[in-house]
């Protein structure tokens, strides 16, 4: 007969399976309580009963048996629970490790359900209606009379008009000639920047005396001045003015032409110019990509009216149309680049200089992605914060010992302190997190709210570190002077050591994304 039928357990033989068994069903000894007395199996088998299963969950993870109720109760007061637990008061909280994980957890998961970046939008106005439809025109009239006041002779006035005309004529060029609506505000804002120059020229005329003569020669000094300026400051690429699809094809094309001719015409034993060459035909793909993104982006801008727009959505649809993406390492003249010219690490083995290049790119890619979607580095500085402070407990704690070293204390009372100290910063940021959710939801409502939850979420934020000085104060016993000391120098080191590992935790989790 099988024990589990001897024991009266046998489902098959009528009786319930939720009888309270007599013997033990792991290791057979008689029960006589609900625990057994030799192997310490409980009585309630989770498998049969649901409600226990999920009660013992909680249970393993909380203990929310009292003691994370008084264990959170005492944590208030600043070093009760750590003088309390080191004096052998153990049994009635929550060990100091099991709480500063479920507090870290919790707290940081609420901040990512509450923190919340939207994305870079871009909202397109339009004025189909002409040049006296624009209800800011007086506005921008009056900001173009202030700006050209402060122009003393007829020469400043002319630099001013042409770097404002060469601005704003730059940007109505970007726009293909199909959108006339979109290009008409530009053309608006120059007609304003003329008549702006041609008001202080004729005030300026009028306060000095100035003849016809004296006039045209001004200006045609004026206009020598800002030519040779031009001619020196001209440095933008041909492709990157280009107004669209069909120029840009042409621009890029005629200078790959040129490029690969230089190429073909290297000797195969000039290794560098022809990577450095390679590199050339690769920028020149890429800028010509750039202002595609650019002029098909503008295209849909003009076309889909003033709805806003997401940064991050356009990119993603028409690709990246930010230029600015020569990376250069350790100094290095030339673009870095996976293939053409990776980092070379001189001591490290190949696939040791393999791995990090492809690090160096992922990072280079998802960077690219985080600047038109600030949400993704925010949910990774999160994201970090709890690693960071679960690898620096055990550094605060070796702080905590070197600046006591007279205390005859062990490390782990040290790393006791630190994980309460570490568990109450927790618990205070998960109640920053609630008020700040709180503001949210009701402020809109109730605009009082707003101070008080402002009142009460910058209180909590002075109390933190005066809470951890009195913390301090109370488990060593030290004098005012001293604990200050030891509390100022602790304090701004782990503090530094805290940012560097948040920035390095952050980064490490974007370039892995």
């Amino acid at each position: 007969m099988s024990s589990s039928t001897a024991n009266g357990h046998d489902t098959h033989g009528g009786e319930s399976p939720h009888d309270a068994p007599t013997h033990c069903e792991n290791c057979g000894a008689p029960l006589q309580g609900h625990y057994c007395h030799d192997c310490g199996q409980s009585i309630v088998n989770p498998i049969r009963h649901a409600a226990h299963a999920v009660e013992e969950v909680f249970e393993a993870f909380w203990h929310l048996d009292g003691r994370i109720f008084r264990t959170l109760r005492d944590l208030i007061s600043p070093g009760r629970v750590a003088i309390n637990y080191l004096s052998g008061q153990r049994a009635k909280y929550v060990a100091p490790l099991r709480l500063f994980v479920v507090l870290s957890v919790l707290t940081f998961f609420v901040a990512q359900m509450v923190i919340r970046v939207e994305t870079q939008d871009a909202t397109v106005p339009l004025l189909d209606a002409g040049v006296s439809s624009n209800p800011n025109r007086a506005q921008n009239v009056n900001r173009e009379n202030k700006r050209f006041a402060t122009a003393n002779d007829i020469e400043d006035v002319e630099r001013v008009r042409a770097t404002e005309l060469a601005e704003l004529a730059e940007g109505r060029d970007a726009v293909t000639t199909m959108l006339p609506h979109v290009r008409k505000p530009f053309e608006i804002a120059m007609a304003d920047v003329n008549a702006a120059a041609d008001r202080r020229v004729a005030e300026i005329i009028k306060e000095q005396n100035l003849t016809p003569r004296e006039v045209e020669r001004e200006k045609a000094a004026a206009l020598r001045e800002i030519k040779a300026e031009s001619k020196s400051t001209q440095a933008v690429p041909e492709m990157e003015k280009a107004k669209t699809l069909a120029e840009l094809e042409q621009l890029r094309n005629t200078r790959l032409r040129k490029q690969q001719g230089e190429l073909a015409a290297l000797p195969a034993a000039k290794a560098a110019e022809r990577r450095r060459m390679l590199g050339e035909i690769r920028e020149t793909n890429h800028a010509s990509a750039c202002r595609a993104a650019q002029l098909q982006i503008a295209v849909a801008r003009g076309s889909e009216g003033s709805r806003s727009r997401k940064a991050a959505d356009d990119a993603r649809i028409y690709g990246d149309s930010s230029c600015e993406s020569r990376l250069t390492l350790f100094g290095s003249d030339e673009p870095w680049d996976e293939e053409l010219n990776p980092l070379k690490l001189s001591w490290a083995p190949a696939f040791l200089n393999k791995w990090l290049n492809s690090q160096i790119a992922h990072g280079k890619d998802n960077f690219a992605r985080v600047q038109y979607d600030y949400g993704l580095w925010v949910r990774a500085a999160l994201g970090a914060v709890p690693s960071a402070l679960f690898l620096l407990v055990p550094v605060f704690a070796l702080l905590l010992k070197l600046a006591y070293l007279g205390s005859k204390r062990l490390y782990m009372e040290h790393l006791v302190v630190a994980l309460y100290s570490h568990a109450y910063l927790c618990l205070a940021i998960l109640a920053f997190f609630l008020l700040f959710a709180l503001d949210k939801a009701i402020t809109p409502h109730w605009a009082a709210f707003g101070w008080i939850s402002g009142l009460l979420e910058f209180a909590l934020w002075l109390w933190m570190p005066i809470y951890l000085w009195i913390m301090q104060k109370r488990v060593y016993r030290n004098g005012w002077l001293l604990t200050s000391l030891r509390y100022f120098v602790i304090g701004n080191l782990y503090f530094v050591l805290l940012g560097f590992a948040v920035a390095f935790i952050a980064l490490a989790s974007i370039v892995r994304m």
